[in-house]
Order: C-alpha cells, then structure tokens, then sequence
C-alpha cells in the first residue's frame, strides 16, 4: 500500500470523516480489496479457471476480509489519537505514534496476507478441478515446499498420497500456514498412510483452517479479524462490501451493455441503454432488488417479450422528455412495469423499471 493512501485513510480517522465503529474507512477498505483481489486473480491464472459463482464467492470473501481487517486497524489507530490528558494529539505526532502498526498492517503483513492469498486462491481453483477429474486421478499428494528455507510445521505431510475425498484433507492442507509454499497434485499414484501427528505445532493457524475449495472462502471466519472484530464491525462490514459488491456489479453491467440499443416487437422504435439508465434501473426501490439487477444482464431478451402497454404523462421535472413508454414484464411473482423515455429530439432512452401496482393508472392504453 503507497504511503499517499495511508496519509489519506489516516487524515479521514483523525478529522473524524467517519464514526470508526460504525462505517468502514474507504482508503484502507479499497486498498486491501484491491490487493487481495489482484492476489486471487493471480492465483486463479495459474489454474484453470473456476465458475463465476465460485469466483464470485472468492470475491466476496476477499471484500469481507478487507473490512474486517480495515475496521481493526482503523479501531486500533483511532483509540490512539488523545494524549494522557485526554486532549487530541497534534496531527503529525498520533501519525508517529500509529506508524508501528499501519506499517505493518498495510506494508509487511498486507504481504503475508497476499502470498497467502494467491497461494489459497490457486488451490481453491484446482481443488475444482481435483473433484472434477477424481474419477481419473482418483488421489492428491502433498508436495514439499519450494521455499528455500521451509519450515518444519509441514515436513511430516510430504509425500502423502490420500484420496481426494479423504477427511485428512479437510484437517491438513498446503496454505492452512501463513507463507506456506507447499502444494497438492492430483495423481494415480498408490495411497500412503495416513501421517499420524497430533503435534499442535501442525495444525492449520487461525483464518486458514478450512479448505477453500470447499467453502469457496480464502480466509475462514476464524480469523481474528473476524473472530475478535470489536463492536460494530459485522453491521459495519455488511454495510460496506454491499456498497462496493453493488459498484462492481454496476461496473460490470456498464462494460456489457452500455450503448445497446434495445427493441420490442410491438415498438417501432430502437431504446439505447446509456450510463443513466443503468443507474437508475439499480438505485429504484425494488421488491426483488438482485433479481432486478440481474435482468439487466439480458435486459434484450426481456424487452423483447415485455408486453407494451401504452404511454404515461411526460416527468413535471423532465423537459426534454415528451413523454414515458410503459412495458409490462413479470420479476418472480410480481407485474413489474419498464419505463422508457421519449425525448423531444425523437431518440428513446431505457429509464429504470418499477413495482407499483398503481403505475398502471397512469397509463394511456396504446
């Protein structure tokens, strides 16, 4: 993590931008998700690539973890910031007296976390994989490690050679230690014992004691972080990654369909889909909210079967708008209504959808 990006997270805590408690600080939040997702899609390229759910559920865990991480830091520094006198420090002076723990959190540690984080997300991906060809390569054995100077927690699983459905797996695994370089291979090779250590020295460290391929979790809620968050992080963290999940997705949304022009069968006209309407489509109020965003993924097909109804009274506000084109569509077990604008230069935008069974009052049947 640069150094601006720190002062400025550090400026936001000391200038009091955010209830610490209650909100997450976004400087740090977006540089650790940031950095862990750059690690994951490293590790995710150098296996083959999983299902978008089972990415998206890596995602997802990587957000969560960067806000549970960013709440401790931003707690710990906070708790920092007045004298003995109980008089807040000078700017420059809490910065001092904080620079032991942002440097590690953000520097040495963050690194840790993201070796650890390529390393996990690799095997999370071939561990798909693993399931995928067991009835070939029926067994996994544990390679040693690469590092040149490895440690000994480790040295009693190289070599073993189990099934992959085995239950040792799920007790023992390369990357359940910080900076752990060992790795499974999938193979036909005969299975070996299995190694009888109860030695607490090699058991899995905290955060690290699930197999992410199975739970589709980098990091596991053992995790201090997490275990031992301080009052407020679950709602703060919720918060938090629901905002930045909701602008990935927009993200992702505009890349696919922004500039599209859309048609109906019924509609002798093109509707271009523009960067407002994706905004507005997703900030409506909505009973079924992720069932919303997601027609916009084949908002085409949608439009093509909707049902056009007729037009609606031109927005009191809205001047350029002639009047609104109105859409009838089903969302699960609920008539929802699809709003189109009609501009006065003739050109016809897609505007949002909504839910309320009275729209329909407002509609000059066609």
């Amino acid at each position: 993590m640069s150094d601006e990006v720190i002062e400025r997270a550090l400026h936001n805590i000391y200038r009091r931008n955010f209830n610490p408690k209650t909100d997450i600080e976004p400087a740090f939040f977006h540089a650790f998700v940031s950095t862990l997702n750059t690690a994951a899609d490293k590790g995710i390229r150098q296996a083959q690539r999983p299902e978008d759910d089972f990415l998206n559920a890596l995602r997802h865990n990587t957000a969560v973890f960067a806000a549970f991480k960013t709440h401790r830091l931003q707690n710990d520094v906070a708790r920092q910031l007045m004298d003995s006198n109980g008089n807040l420090k000078p700017f420059e002076r809490w910065k001092n007296d904080v620079q032991d723990i942002t440097s590690h959190q953000c520097k040495a540690w963050l690194r840790t976390e993201y070796d650890t984080a390529v390393l996990r997300a690799r095997q999370a991906t071939n561990w798909q994989q693993f399931q995928r060809e067991k009835d070939v390569l029926p067994n996994l054995e544990w390679m040693p490690s690469t590092s040149p100077n490895p440690g000994a927690d480790h040295m009693p699983f190289w070599g073993t050679i189990l099934p992959v459905d085995h239950p040792f797996w799920e007790q023992h695994r390369p990357g359940d230690r910080w900076n752990c370089k060992c790795d499974l291979r999938s193979t036909d090779k005969l299975a070996t014992n299995v190694p009888h250590d109860s030695t607490a020295a090699h058991d899995p460290q905290p955060g690290l004691d699930n197999n992410p391929g199975s739970t589709a979790q980098i990091f596991a809620k053992s995790h201090p972080y997490i275990k031992n968050a301080h009052p407020g992080a679950k709602q703060a963290v919720e918060k938090a990654v629901r905002k930045e999940e909701r602008k990935e997705e927009k993200k992702k949304i505009r890349k696919a369909i922004q500039g599209q022009k859309l048609t109906n069968r019924n509609f002798p006209h093109k509707v271009l889909v523009s960067r407002a309407s994706i905004d507005e489509w997703l900030n409506q109020p909505f009973k079924y909210m992720e069932e919303k965003a997601r027609m916009l993924t084949d908002i085409q097909n949608i439009l093509e079967e909707a049902e056009y109804l007729g037009t609606a009274e031109k927005h009191k506000k809205m001047q350029k708008v002639a009047q609104s084109h109105i859409f009838k569509t089903k969302v699960k077990d609920i008539d929802a209504y699809i709003i189109v604008k009609e501009w006065v230069d003739g050109t016809f935008t897609l505007h949002s959808i909504s839910d309320a069974q009275d729209f329909i009052k407002h509609v000059k049947r066609k």
